[in-house]
């Protein structure tokens, strides 16, 4: 293993048994390249960490790749704004605990609505591209 940095187009996957010799320094190891270490990493690497991440499978993957790369987002986002929609954390709350259903972790998506919009912000200025379009039709992810 090296103790350079990589590009992500050049970082491909080792088996277990193909690694002979362990000797990179990291002061983070992140356990998955889901969107949750994704983004700790991110935040870790912007704080000046030298950051490790270590993946099971040869992509990432993770809840979010289990629901297609969907992110459900609101509660006011300048996507919604640009696009003529008022939501408030509120109402996006309101949504999200009668589209969930008997038993729903209220706490959990209050919490999620309030960091909704500042969610959105942090993605938008981590480059991740969102369509300034409105789709009309319902939508469906299995």
């Amino acid at each position: 293993m090296s103790d350079q940095p990589h590009r992500i187009d050049t970082v491909r996957p080792l088996r277990a048994s193909e690694v002979t010799q362990w000797d990179f320094d990291a002061d983070v190891v992140v356990a998955g390249f889901g969107i949750a270490g994704v983004c700790a990493s991110i935040e870790a690497a912007r704080a000046g960490a030298k950051v490790l991440i270590l993946e099971r499978t040869g992509g990432w993957g993770g809840a979010a790749a289990l629901a297609g790369g969907f992110v459900y987002l609101g509660g006011g986002t300048p996507l919604q704004k640009a696009l003529g929609f008022d939501d408030t954390p509120e109402n996006m709350a309101a949504f999200l605990t009668a589209a969930l259903g008997p038993g729903v972790d209220e706490a959990k998506i209050k919490d999620y609505c309030a960091g909704s919009v500042e969610h959105y912000n942090w993605l938008v200025d981590c480059g991740v591209p969102f369509k300034e379009s409105f789709w009309g039709e319902p939508g469906w992810e299995p």
